[in-house]
């Protein structure tokens, strides 16, 4: 996998979210760093690593549309993310460099995501007929 050329804003605020959870002592709080950070970083950009997701069929209401995807999105990230935070938190290495890792590595790891969704997409999207 390519490393991305730019962090991407929502995964900043994502990595910065599952680092801060790393931080905190206590599961329920550390639960609520993560999905607050979910939340901030969906409307900036959407995350190129969702692990579970479910699509509304399109005659669907418009809100649900919105609300699904983002609801599904947003429970199955805060429960991996919270596990894998508290995980790292059990390891030998310091907390706060555990955190500053884990975080950093979820900034690249969905910004680098988000760029090969793009990529897949372009490649298989039909060639735009203003161009011919």
């Amino acid at each position: 996998m390519n490393v991305p050329t730019r962090i991407r804003r929502g995964s900043a605020v994502r990595g910065a979210g599952v680092a801060l959870g790393c931080l905190v002592p206590s599961l329920p709080n550390r639960t609520r760093a993560v999905l607050a950070s979910y939340g901030v970083g969906w409307p900036l950009d959407r995350p190129g690593l969702q692990l579970f997701s479910v699509v509304p069929d399109d005659d669907a209401e418009d809100w649900q549309k919105a609300v699904v995807p983002f609801a599904t999105s947003a429970v199955s990230w805060t429960v991996a993310m919270t596990a894998a935070a508290t995980v790292v938190r059990r390891t030998g290495l310091p907390t706060p460099l555990a955190a500053v890792l884990l975080g950093a590595a979820v900034a690249v790891g969905d910004s680098a995501l988000a760029d090969l969704g793009e990529q897949i997409k372009a490649r298989t999207s039909p060639a735009d007929p203003a161009e011919d």
